[in-house]
């Protein structure tokens, strides 16, 4: 007889790379195949449960799985438990505190990022250079052996504040706006050797700040100026792209494109003054408008090499134009695009745009109007204010609908690997290579972290991460992290997820164990009791299919540590890519 352990070492490797997606994984637990590919393990099939009721969990999982990067066991903050010990009379007070502390974040008291980012100095030697010592180290030499270092080390310090951070709500945040002014970083050139200020003194010291102000700082970035070319725009040769994409993307989005006409004489609803949407004349002039924003690049005009912004009068275009109704003046220099950005930040276009997609982001897939427009409201009538988004943020997540919405979004592939982490508190110790085969692993998943070659950012709605192939490498991922391949012993750094380390309180039956995971992942039991009974046969085991398929242990049946070892890796992984678990 074969028993569960030997199936899992014969066939788990073959499996995944030719059966069905939810079959590959199950069969590796010592399934058998025909079971694995049939019957209640289809129910495992994420996108079988799209538009599915979905039960709606306790407040603290909504919270942590949307204002975090998932809940992480035993942490003191962002924990279940710790969400659920904060102060208040029910858990919309409990909410409303949690949002509050995380609002506010004192990164002097997160030691434990702290720590983590100094024992790794060592391999993230770029982090903490200023904009110029960045530019002088990884640009300016004409032989640089990595020359998107700055880009893997900022990658690998976002992987540490996610796993460990308390300030999770930041941390999200500044994840929605790296997407939302979304630049490809791997370019080997400006905006790679530049990524850690671009992270740091751009997206990071405005994620919850003014609007406006952040706008400015992207713009003015040697990331952004390189990415979308205006480094080169100039009076005889302007570009437009940045201009467009500051209107398509960045503020008023395409919804308020109103195409190839004279500019519009109607106002925006509700708004006395401000125009009803833009046109291709708006963005041409702004164009002229950022003519002359440039970078200190060392070329002909600039004042130095040191890869900062650069306003070059010579090459500005100075006859004012027109954009969004208002007149520019004639040789208003640099004012010119500052005047441009001040405009398309205060349009109420601009704040509905803006908090649509942080709706979207917080919330679900489909946010209800109302929401969406009482906080634009919000966003518009805070525009001046310095905490801005983070007033408006607050307004959103506190609303009736963040509470009462669940199963409208899944966990794109780095949300749901990073909740992955996070749930058995695997331990992350960087090597010189910056962790690269677990780079490589998640690349395959479909997102790699900076890596959107078009500005519009990666999707942020289910639909988008759906496919078969998308789905495969996310379980591969999740398997391979259960397995400890991404973690080198010998040299004790990598990804280490210690499962049998874990205190489970004496869980030593298949019932119990299956009982103790669900709930530490998932904070609730399973939404469909078909799908507990086959986390609890995973780790039953079962027998070969000749001459009948039984059980190895019985579900209330004490399992040897052997069993437990062999069939543990595998029951967590299924558990981890469940529906329950994706959703959020």
């Amino acid at each position: 007889m074969v028993l569960a352990a030997e199936v899992n070492q014969l066939n788990r490797r073959d499996v995944l790379k030719s059966a069905g997606l939810l079959a590959a994984t199950l069969m590796g637990t010592g399934v058998p195949p025909a079971r694995a590919a049939t019957g209640a393990f289809a129910a495992f099939d994420l996108r079988q449960q799209v538009g599915m009721a979905v039960a709606l969990p306790p407040l603290a999982v909504i919270a942590l799985n949307r204002l975090a990067f998932g809940p992480r066991p035993g942490d003191a903050y962002t924990s279940l438990d710790a969400f659920n010990a904060l102060p208040g009379a029910d858990d919309v007070e409990r909410l409303t505190n949690f949002v509050d502390q995380q609002l506010s974040p004192n990164f002097a008291a997160d030691t434990e990022v702290t720590n983590r980012l100094a024992a790794a100095a060592a391999n993230l030697p770029s982090l903490n250079l200023t904009p110029s010592q960045l530019w002088a180290t990884y640009q300016v030499p004409a032989s640089v052996p990595d020359r998107v270092k700055p880009v893997r080390d900022v990658r690998t310090a976002t992987l540490i504040r996610a796993l460990y951070s308390r300030w999770q709500l930041f941390e999200v945040l500044a994840d929605f706006w790296h997407n939302h002014f979304s630049i490809y970083a791997w370019d080997y050139s400006y905006a790679g050797a530049t990524w850690g200020s671009y992270d740091r003194d751009v997206i990071r010291a405005n994620t919850l700040g003014n609007f406006y102000n952040l706008l400015v700082a992207v713009a003015q970035s040697t990331a952004m100026l390189y990415y979308l070319d205006n480094f080169l725009s100039r009076d005889d040769g302007p570009n437009e792209n940045w201009a467009r994409e500051l209107f398509e993307l960045h503020t008023l989005g395409a919804e308020n494109y109103l195409g190839v006409q004279d500019p519009p004489s109607d106002d925006y609803p509700g708004y006395p003054g401000f125009t009803k949407g833009y046109v291709d004349r708006d963005v041409y002039g702004a164009t002229s408008s950022f003519t002359g924003w440039r970078i200190n690049n060392g070329a002909s005009g600039t004042a130095a090499n040191n890869g900062t912004f650069q306003y070059y009068d010579a090459w500005h275009w100075p006859y004012g134009p027109i954009v969004l109704r208002q007149q520019i003046p004639d040789y208003d220099g640099v004012n010119a695009g500052f005047k441009v950005l001040r405009l398309v930040a205060d349009h109420p276009g601009t704040a509905r745009f803006i908090c649509h997609k942080l709706c979207r982001r917080l919330i679900g897939d489909n946010p209800p109007d109302t929401l969406v427009e009482a906080a634009a409201i919000e966003f518009y009538n805070r525009r001046l204010d310095s905490d801005q988004i983070k007033q408006v943020v607050r307004f959103i997540v506190l609303s009736n609908e963040f509470r009462t919405t669940w199963g409208e979004k899944i966990k794109r592939p780095h949300e749901a690997i990073f909740s992955v982490l996070r749930g058995v508190n695997a331990n992350l110790v960087v090597d010189a290579g910056g962790t690269s085969s677990f780079w490589s692993a998640f690349d395959q998943i479909g997102q790699p972290m900076f890596g959107r070659r078009s500005p519009e950012g990666y999707p942020d709605v289910k639909e988008a991460w759906m496919g078969t192939t998308s789905l495969l490498y996310r379980w591969r991922l999740t398997n391979g992290l259960m397995e400890n391949s991404y973690w080198s012993a010998t040299s004790g750094t990598g990804l280490n997820t210690d499962l049998t380390g874990i205190n489970v309180g004496g869980a030593n039956t298949p019932n119990s164990i299956a009982d103790f995971w669900i709930n530490r992942l998932l904070g609730r039991p399973m939404d469909d009791a078909t799908h507990r009974a086959e986390v609890v046969k995973i780790m039953q085991g079962w027998s070969s299919p000749s001459p009948t398929v039984t059980p190895v242990y019985g579900p209330d049946e004490v399992m040897s540590v052997t069993s437990i070892n062999t069939r543990l890796k595998r029951m967590v992984a299924v558990i981890c890519m469940s529906p329950e678990f994706q959703w959020r």
